[in-house]
């Protein structure tokens, strides 16, 4: 979205790489690839925005998980509105494919660029936040998410056989879990991870919603499926914001959540901080303030608890027990 010029994008990514990260997140937005309708029912991407994020990411060496997002202008079923459900999950589903076959093992993104390192995208992400309204307009419908990522998952695994495709990080996995089963009862056996975003004041309150995530899901007879934690985080202004946590605190929160994480006997896959950077411009926007790294990607306190945290969560350990017998 241009907030950050080329050398801020570079600067943060190497900082964010020489953390021992080796995943980032992003949106592969439908509506930038995708921007006018098909013709004649055949599909016409302009890759310039994707291609842009797969060969950064790549040159840092970091795996990209993609958020296959929003829905295209002429794809909307509310005019004007990107955060509402496609109108075809045909359409939404001939995108999440053509990703697939362009960013995959063997894609054509990567013959194009035998240079880069390479980093094909092993695992999907299908929507963020399908249980929140902000981001489900104008209401969750689980039963819609459900045939969403069904369609999504039968697309891109057509073209990847071997990819994880996993429904989009859930505020309250819980009930919406439970909903889609409910809804369709064939997503049993066809989930390949579940993705949670649990915020919380401080790094117990994290903890207690991976556990209770995964709770939910053996209770629903899933507990095999993996839980992907795609957010979670705090932000530093302004005060009394959602999430808000003073700077100077921060990176002794974000430390202990990481390392706890990497032992966690909850079974997950994989953790990702939001967020690596933000434009820190306006004081009044808690989103310009979530990020680790400095706009230049300098150094910080954040920047080094978060590579301890890695470490920690990366080292020989005794599981810390929360969720087994659950």
């Amino acid at each position: 979205d241009r907030s950050y010029t080329p050398a801020q994008i570079g600067a943060q990514l190497a900082a964010l790489r020489q953390t021992g990260a080796t995943l980032a997140r992003s949106d592969a937005l439908w509506e930038a690839t995708e921007p006018t309708p098909p013709v004649g029912g055949t599909h016409r991407y302009d890759w310039s925005f994707d291609d842009s994020i797969a060969a950064s990411l790549a040159a840092h060496g970091l795996r990209w998980i993609p958020i296959i997002d929003y829905s295209a202008p002429w794809a909307q079923s509310i005019p004007g509105s990107d955060h509402s459900p496609p109108a075809s999950a045909a359409d939404y589903a001939a995108y999440a494919a053509a990703l697939a076959g362009r960013y995959g093992p063997g894609g054509s993104f990567w013959s194009a660029h035998p240079g880069l390192p390479q980093e094909p995208i092993d695992t999907y992400e299908i929507w963020n936040e399908p249980d929140n309204s902000a981001f489900w307009t104008p209401s969750p419908d689980a039963a819609g998410y459900a045939t969403l990522y069904l369609r999504a998952r039968d697309a891109i695994t057509a073209v990847q056989p071997g990819a994880r495709v996993i429904v989009g990080g859930l505020t309250h996995p819980t009930a919406f879990v439970a909903a889609m089963l409910a809804a369709s009862p064939t997503l049993r056996g066809h989930l390949d991870g579940v993705a949670v975003h649990p915020y919380g004041a401080n790094p117990l309150a994290v903890l207690a919603g991976v556990r209770a995530a995964r709770l939910a899901l053996d209770a629903l007879g899933i507990g095999s499926v993996p839980l992907y934690i795609t957010e979670f985080g705090w932000t530093t202004h302004p005060p009394g914001a959602l999430d808000y946590l003073p700077e100077r605190l921060r990176p002794g929160y974000i430390e202990p959540t990481l390392a706890a994480l990497g032992h966690l006997d909850c079974g997950v896959a994989a953790v990702l901080l939001y967020a690596g950077g933000a434009p820190e411009r306006d004081r009044a926007n808690p989103e310009d303030w979530f990020g680790i790294h400095p706009p230049d990607g300098a150094p910080s306190p954040d920047t080094a608890a978060f590579a301890e945290g890695l470490r920690a969560a990366a080292s020989p350990g005794s599981p810390i027990s929360s969720c087994a017998g659950g």
